[in-house]
């Protein structure tokens, strides 16, 4: 399981023998986990618990099933596979098992899937609700640091005469500078702790497009084999794991390249049931690359088959990869450890807005209350100053692809197997 900890049991009398589907509401695991892991999202109550039992019925962990939905979204399929994952949230209670993959998954292991109203006991060494990983970066300490902030404020006005009383600006001033720098504090380790679990690729494929792109979508798209999952990453820095091929059930199978009349317009990786997991657009990931020459290397490390097929193009109507487009501060991946610099400037504007209010309609009695007025701006408005001009100047700076041979793609089977291209 991913999250903070990892748990294992084997499938059998010995470990997992069984598992029970309460539908539509939370076991009180469930319920509080949900409120203590709100980084890693909030649960859909629809989607009930997968409590999973011992020989003896006793449930040895709890599963939120709409934890366990791609994208929590419904399943794609390849008869429209450039559909854009939104979420929905509008799912049958009896669906979730289903589309979490779990029912399939237990269902080929020979795991019995029990339905119930209530759940079972639970064993002496329950592990609780487990939930999938990795988290979000820790933006729940940055709202709880805008609140006090808050609290704070309105303290120094209760218990002191305000901005206008000498003790008010202390504690004001005082107050926000801290705030601020534990803001900035938590931001920079975060972004430290984050670099340095980042786990080497086996394998990695990048675009190679052949249109214009940002510097940032070469920079940082790709997708990677990290350890057992594949990991696929955008230019804003979304991060989504997929099943390698290693998982029996839900592990990804194929590639197809998609040809409207011959010419290829986008790729699909799919599973064993054919659900598109990921879709590729060809011109900013391929079109630079026509003999395909990357992405058959990395098919091969993966263990992934690469065929094509014959569909007309886009009929998900997603003609433009929104991920290739300069981007805002509002198109930030707010789960992604570097995107919190982004709640810098709303947390420190807690404290610049009533050290501004105090410094232009009071008497400032304290002289250091501007300094540190000055300080809590620099902490809150710098950092977003730089980051925009950064993604402004360098970031969204357009590239043209490189140069391409005039080659005809015309390569691999349609019926499967991984051919070559040809000119």
């Amino acid at each position: 399981m991913r999250g903070d900890r990892t748990h294992s049991w084997p499938l059998g009398p010995q470990g997992v023998a069984s598992a029970v589907h309460v539908k539509g509401s939370l076991c009180p695991s469930a319920a509080r986990n949900g409120w203590l892991g709100i980084s890693k999202g909030p649960i859909n109550n629809l989607g009930g618990c997968l409590h999973l039992c011992d020989s003896a019925g006793q449930a040895l962990a709890c599963l939120a099933l709409s934890d366990w939905v791609p994208n929590g979204a419904a399943v794609i399929t390849m008869d429209r596979p450039d559909t854009f994952p939104a979420v929905k949230n509008n799912f049958k209670a009896e669906e979730f098992l289903e589309l979490s993959g779990m029912g399939p998954f237990l269902r080929h292991f020979g795991v019995p899937v029990h339905e119930s109203v209530k759940e079972p006991p639970r064993a002496r060494r329950f592990a609780g609700t487990l939930r999938p990983g990795p988290r979000m970066a820790g933006s729940p300490l940055l709202t709880i640091l805008a609140f006090a902030q808050l609290v704070v404020l309105v303290l120094a006005t209760f218990f002191t005469g305000g901005i206008g009383d000498r003790a008010g600006q202390v504690m004001v001033a005082g107050a926000f500078l801290a705030f601020a720098l534990l803001e900035a504090g938590w931001s920079l380790l975060l972004g430290i702790l984050s670099a340095r679990r980042e786990k080497p690729a086996v394998a990695e494929l990048r675009p190679s497009p052949g249109v214009p792109v940002p510097v940032v979508f070469r920079k940082r798209a790709s997708i990677r084999l990290v350890g057992d999952a594949l990991e696929l990453r955008t230019a804003q820095n979304v991060k989504r794991l997929i099943q390698p091929p290693a998982d029996p059930v839900l592990g990804l199978r194929e590639v197809v390249v998609l040809e409207d009349n011959g010419r290829p317009w986008g790729v699909a990786l799919t599973d064993g049931r054919e659900v598109v997991q990921a879709f590729l657009h060809w011109d900013t990931w391929f079109a630079g690359d026509p003999q395909l020459t990357h992405l058959r290397a990395f098919c091969a490390a993966v263990g992934l088959n690469l065929r094509r097929q014959a569909l007309g193009a886009f009929p998900g109507r997603q003609e433009r990869d929104h991920t290739a487009k300069r981007f805002r501060m509002a198109n930030y991946a707010l789960n992604d450890t570097f995107a919190i610099s982004v709640f810098s400037p709303s947390v420190a504007a807690f404290g610049v807005y009533p050290m501004f209010i105090g410094a232009v309609r009071a008497d400032i009695e304290w002289p250091p209350y501007y300094i540190m007025f000055g300080l809590s701006f620099a902490i809150g408005f710098a950092p977003y100053v730089v980051r925009g001009a950064v993604r402004k100047w360098s970031l969204n700076r357009m590239v043209p692809p490189a140069p391409v041979s005039n080659v005809e793609f015309r390569g691999m089977p349609s019926n499967g197997g991984e051919g070559a291209a040809t000119l």
